[in-house]
């Protein structure tokens, strides 16, 4: 079971159902129609950022951190939005009816090559992912190695997979997003 777009352009491999304490383990494959060159470009870009989380509905969005060599691009970014899926009524009293998100991302701008964490305010929850940028013909994809954990005794394995089915359905959308922001980017 894949899903995603027609044609392969997202791809998610299914979660690993956790009962055993392990983290949620999967891939994310995020294909381009454009150089690697030019993706890098725009995935080093603050702006970027910016704009990206504003057209997902995000709202106070703050860049916290940023720094920006030849070889290095560190970005971390708070912003709030509504959940992408229903969160059920024992975790509603903890993350409240928006979702308070810090993320970090970094890049090798050599190797293309990076990694992204994401924090939710008010949980234990840990979101972690391995990138590297590929060529491939007629462009390039965003190869994304997906580590979730949620270390809550009972209820952490069914909060990982919601976790993941969120992030499965907010990824067309976020690719959606970056594929139409590209085109501000030579």
């Amino acid at each position: 079971m894949t899903p995603g777009f027609a044609g392969g352009h997202l791809l998610c491999a299914p979660a690993a159902t956790n009962r055993s304490g392990m983290p949620t383990r999967y891939e994310e494959r995020q294909s381009f129609d454009q150089p690697p060159e030019k993706v890098l470009r725009m995935f080093s870009d603050r702006a970027y950022f910016e704009r990206k989380y504003a057209a997902s509905g995000g709202w106070d969005i703050q860049v916290q951190e940023y720094e920006r060599s030849d070889q290095r691009f560190r970005i971390k970014c708070g912003y709030s939005r509504k959940p992408d899926a229903e969160v059920p009524a024992f975790a509603r009293k903890v993350i409240g009816d928006a979702v308070h998100v810090t993320q970090e991302d970094i890049w090798d701008l050599e190797s293309a090559s990076g990694r992204l964490s994401i924090q939710i305010r008010n949980t234990p929850i840990q979101m972690r992912a391995q990138m590297r940028l590929e060529a491939e013909p007629g462009g390039c994809v965003n190869v994304l190695q997906w580590t979730l954990s949620c270390p809550v005794p009972l209820v952490g394995s069914k909060l990982e997979q919601i976790l993941a089915a969120e992030m499965r359905n907010k990824a067309a959308a976020d690719l959606e997003i970056s594929r139409r922001l590209l085109a501000d980017y030579r």
